[in-house]
């Protein structure tokens, strides 16, 4: 059976933050996709005022009647 080599905890870091950037390069339209979809989110969340918040309701709206016709 092949040894397991075991990272130290600065170094498993590193090797995750390489697989994400490597990601972010192979899938390009994914990557840009999830970032703004994790905006959207956050702001939604956390920043959205009542008004925006009704505003973004109708665009939803509109934008699920487009989905559905096509």
């Amino acid at each position: 059976m092949p040894k397991v080599k075991k990272y130290s905890k600065e170094e498993a870091h590193q090797r995750q933050i390489d697989r994400v950037n490597e990601y972010n390069r192979t899938h390009k339209k994914e990557a840009y996709r999830n970032q703004k979809k994790s905006r959207a989110r956050n702001f939604i969340k956390k920043d959205a005022t009542r008004e925006e918040l009704e505003e973004l309701r109708g665009l939803i709206d509109e934008r699920l009647k487009e989905i559905s016709k096509s």
